[in-house]
């Protein structure tokens, strides 16, 4: 299903400008940030990219998900902060949830499929129903049982 996204046509989603914006802002704040800390080249690459792949938001999503720091630390602000984890996994479930509704259930010839193909006893046998008559045996059991008990409870309290 999401192997789908890894196509071209389907996979990938254009960058809006506020999303871009805030990447410009995230690596402004970042001063003395290198090309070593992580999300320094993603930030750069984003920021002049039209849209952006499948690929490339499970990544984002991947880091988001397995970051351990503080949210105040270069690699996360590099890395678009909390604003940017919430448009990936938006988008991602946005084009995974359009994968699923596009696919269609695959037709089965009839000839393909053979009496063999399935098992006589697949189904769980459904419960007896009780007759009326069984059904007010037990409810007259039930009574008697209760009226014993009452009898009972009324004795020990009389101790």
């Amino acid at each position: 299903m999401n192997s789908n996204l890894y196509d071209k046509s389907q996979g990938e989603v254009l960058i809006p400008k506020n999303i871009k914006d805030h990447l410009r802002n995230s690596f402004a704040q970042s001063k003395g940030a290198n090309e070593k800390i992580e999300g320094f080249n993603r930030n750069k690459e984003l920021q002049s990219q039209e849209k952006i792949s499948y690929p490339q938001l499970k990544r984002i999503k991947n880091f988001f998900d397995t970051y351990q720091g503080k949210e105040n630390e270069l690699p996360y602000i590099l890395n678009g902060g909390n604003v940017m984890k919430s448009w990936v996994n938006n988008e991602l479930t946005k084009m995974r949830n359009n994968v699923k509704q596009t696919q269609k259930p695959t037709e089965v010839d009839d000839a393909s499929v053979r009496n063999s193909d399935y098992r006589d006893n697949s189904m769980r046998p459904t419960k007896q129903h009780k007759t009326t008559v069984n059904r007010h045996a037990t409810a007259v059991a039930d009574a008697t049982v209760t009226e014993s008990l009452r009898r009972i409870k009324e004795l020990i309290s009389k101790i």
